[in-house]
């Protein structure tokens, strides 16, 4: 999955920058943002992060109240942004409404983070740029919220990571037509869990990287996008998180 992999990179400067920083430095709010370089804090008790490349154009992201926040772009680049939780959590009920979502280029938007033990990247992609991600192997389907999720999974070697350079897997799962805007939505992750371990690539079972109502881009793009993310409680999961067994 090409257009994923290079994301990875994001990630690894996350750690690096993130970890370095003071406590103080952690609470600094920075409602409006407009750089090429990574910058992360929290805003109205959310998480939130802004990741880009040294390309031409810009990216300018802004903090809205409580877990909203807008991006709005035109660059040649890559850059990850988001709000979100400074930890993941395999039960947690993702509330969003994405009101805005104009993407031309590559690039997808969902809810996106990391495990270790063992170390994986995971996305659930709701809606995307100029092409829907199904790179990997197709691993089968699952139904949750609504919709239908096609899954896929890659491996990555040598490759930068959280934890520095690593070989790890990627599992995702992609919706088989994008979600809508402008509507209250939730994405209840444990079905998704369920449905990657019932596949044979269950999460690691340390989940506290952070997990972001993600939105990114790729390969040069421009767009815009305001979306709003809150927890909507939480899942076990039902019978609906399942995957099946259709190989890719």
């Amino acid at each position: 999955m090409k257009k994923l992999l290079s994301f990875s990179a994001a990630i690894l400067l996350f750690v690096v920058l993130f970890s370095g920083c003071s406590e103080e430095k952690q609470k600094e709010v920075v409602p409006d943002v407009q750089l090429k370089s990574y910058q992360s804090g929290t805003h109205d008790g959310y998480f939130w992060s802004l990741w880009a490349d040294d390309a031409g154009g810009y990216v300018d992201y802004s903090n809205g109240s409580g877990g909203n926040y807008s991006v709005s772009w035109d660059y040649n680049g890559n850059f990850t942004c988001g709000k979100g939780w400074s930890s993941g959590s395999n039960n947690r009920v993702i509330g969003y409404n994405c009101g805005v979502h104009n993407h031309n280029g590559g690039g997808v938007f969902g809810y996106y983070g990391w495990s270790r033990n063992p170390l994986m990247e995971y996305y659930v992609n709701e809606r995307w740029g100029s092409g829907r991600p199904d790179g990997g192997t197709r691993l089968g389907s699952v139904s949750s919220d609504g919709g239908t999720y096609e899954i896929y999974t890659a491996m990555r070697y040598n490759a930068p990571s959280i934890d520095g350079t690593q070989t790890f897997r990627q599992i995702y799962s992609t919706r088989t037509s994008e979600a809508p805007t402008g509507s209250n939505r939730t994405i209840t992750f444990a079905n998704h869990y369920n449905a990657w371990r019932n596949a044979g690539y269950g999460l690691g079972s340390d989940m506290s990287p952070a997990a972001i109502l993600l939105t990114e881009a790729y390969g040069g793009s421009d767009g815009y996008v305001n979306a709003t993310v809150w927890e909507a409680g939480t899942s076990s999961g039902g019978s609906s998180g399942g995957g099946s067994s259709s190989g890719g």
